[in-house]
């Protein structure tokens, strides 16, 4: 059976047909049983389904399927019962939502649940007003790296100006002083994803569940203008623009609360 995260590659593939619903749940299960690594009988094992009513209802003998049958199927191919069955329940925007998600590496659901938690929070919590943003308080790894974490904090940025703050998604609170004299400990570097990076600006790219912070260049390369990623604390080549894994976003704007040691003198 494939792994979960080719699964999850495999569920952009479902299709969709309210009026027929019955036709693209059985065109979304060939989909998964003509795939050369799953066998019908395998996901009926999976699914503790037996063969032959599998079998039946694919190969178009039974019209109709139990709805504890679908459930089972859904199950094994981790997608939700409308997505497999196709029959519309679920908008539009809310299933290409979903396969953006699976899409995502793992450890980037974490962005995901921010998001989702933030708003909720602004609209529902009296604490919150819409000029707060939250903060990720990242970890500092062996070798440097900042790692992604789900420890959050809410940021007020009503100070910020009138062109920065309505940009700004999320900021990422620094554990140490690895970055210095660009970042200090405790500094929060505020993200926006408005636009693509711009040369000379520093730029937040997730590698699994480490987040590495670029300097942007724009460089002349065969003849093209291309921008290119270093890393800020050595200057090395880190990865071409279009090869960055995930661009979590931009630095627009650095909160200090605290005048480093270096900076008053």
């Amino acid at each position: 059976m494939l792994s979960r995260s080719e699964l999850r590659k495999l569920s952009s593939r479902l299709k969709a047909n309210p009026g027929h619903y019955m036709d693209s749940f059985r065109e979304n299960l060939h989909m998964y049983i003509d795939h050369k690594d799953i066998t019908l009988a395998e996901i009926a094992d999976l699914a503790d389904i037996p063969e032959s009513t599998l079998k039946s209802f694919v190969y178009g003998t039974s019209k109709d399927c139990n709805l504890s049958t679908a459930v089972k199927l859904a199950r094994v191919f981790g997608v939700s019962v409308d997505e497999l069955v196709g029959c519309g329940t679920i908008s539009p925007q809310t299933c290409d939502s979903l396969q953006v998600v699976r899409k995502l590496p793992e450890s980037f659901t974490y962005f995901v649940r921010w998001l989702i938690h933030y708003h909720y929070d602004t609209l529902h919590s009296r604490k919150i007003t819409s000029k707060a943003i939250e903060i990720m308080a990242a970890e500092c790894a062996y070798n440097g790296n900042l790692k992604m974490t789900n420890h959050l904090e809410l940021l007020d940025v009503s100070d910020l100006s009138d062109d920065i703050r309505p940009k700004i998604f999320m900021g990422i609170r620094f554990p140490c002083s690895h970055y210095a004299p660009h970042y200090f400990e405790n500094d929060i570097a505020l993200l926006a994803n408005d636009r693509a990076p711009k040369d000379g600006e520093h730029v937040f790219v997730g590698v699994g569940d480490n987040m590495w912070i670029m300097h942007a260049k724009m460089e002349n390369v065969e003849g093209k203008l291309k921008l290119n990623y270093y890393s800020i604390r050595d200057g090395k080549f880190c990865v071409e623009g279009d090869k960055a894994e995930i661009i979590l976003g931009y630095v627009a704007h650095v909160h200090r609360e605290t005048t480093p040691v270096d900076d008053a003198f």
